[in-house]
């Protein structure tokens, strides 16, 4: 493990973060930061704090339990459970800590969002990457946390058949589902043509299928042809209940950039960019 990083790795990232940050000031973003320490209120944890207790770098002080940031959204989840954030739209840039892993996130929120304000913050975080950072965007994975809804009954969506359905055992699916159920004639698709395909298979006016299809519009009006659907079982959190983007390059396993619509303790859209 590497303790130092050396003076041009450390000049060029404090450079990304500082344009980073001046960039979307320049578009009416308040610039905000928090500590990297978390005191947790274990009164106020909820499930999704306590699943992710296992990644979490957590210790006692007294009577006051501490824990290293792991999610900036996360973070702001539990600071307006305490005190009031009367803010329209932010940026942050600063370290998280996940599995005793560091890296770097550079983000931005947008509360109680419009389409049109959730669209502007796609377009300038798509701008930053592509003019500041130099990157291209060779392909994008969309996908909605509504929509297993609209492709199994209550009843399907056991925890085995979600299970199934990430690991995308198709075989077996097969076996649990009836014969011909639209789940698995969705998922025998290629992904890049699962956004097309699945128009035959939920109502057309809903509100998931029309999210999914205004978003890849806008992927492609934007230059992003390739467009990958992601069947999600399950949200990394619960609050997380919309659309949701992850911008990928072809030589690179993690995206570049990804974020989506979520309504917890306050109501947002986000987009984030880890830096390792």
């Amino acid at each position: 493990m590497e303790y130092i990083e050396y003076q041009d790795k450390v000049l060029k990232r404090k450079e990304l973060e500082l344009r980073f940050l001046n960039y979307f000031q320049s578009h009416q973003y308040e610039v905000i930061d928090m500590h990297l320490i978390e005191r947790l209120n274990w009164q106020q944890l909820t499930q999704d704090d306590l699943e992710s207790m296992g990644t979490r770098s957590i210790w006692k002080n007294g009577q006051n339990f501490f824990a290293l940031r792991n999610d900036w959204t996360d973070q702001l989840q539990h600071y307006v459970r305490t005190y009031s954030l009367n803010l329209k739209q932010v940026a942050y840039a600063g370290p998280i800590a996940n599995n005793e892993h560091i890296s770097t996130n550079l983000g931005i929120e947008v509360f109680h969002p419009s389409y049109e304000e959730m669209l502007t913050s796609f377009q300038l975080m798509l701008r930053f990457i592509q003019q500041e950072m130099k990157q291209k965007v060779d392909f994008a994975v969309i996908g909605h946390y509504q929509l297993l809804s609209l492709l199994l009954t209550e009843e399907e969506r056991t925890s085995n058949i979600l299970q199934l359905i990430n690991e995308r055992n198709l075989s077996e699916l097969s076996k649990q589902l009836p014969k011909g159920h639209k789940l698995i004639t969705l998922l025998k698709q290629p992904t890049h043509l699962q956004l097309d395909y699945i128009q035959s298979l939920i109502p057309n006016d809903h509100p998931t299928y029309l999210s999914l299809l205004r978003w890849s519009e806008e992927l492609k009006r934007a230059g992003i042809s390739t467009i990958h659907l992601d069947i999600t079982t399950m949200p990394p959190k619960s609050y997380y209940i919309g659309s949701f983007m992850q911008l990928f390059q072809n030589d690179q396993s993690e995206p570049i950039m990804s974020g989506g619509h979520y309504n917890g303790e306050i109501d947002g859209f986000g987009f984030g960019i880890k830096i390792d």
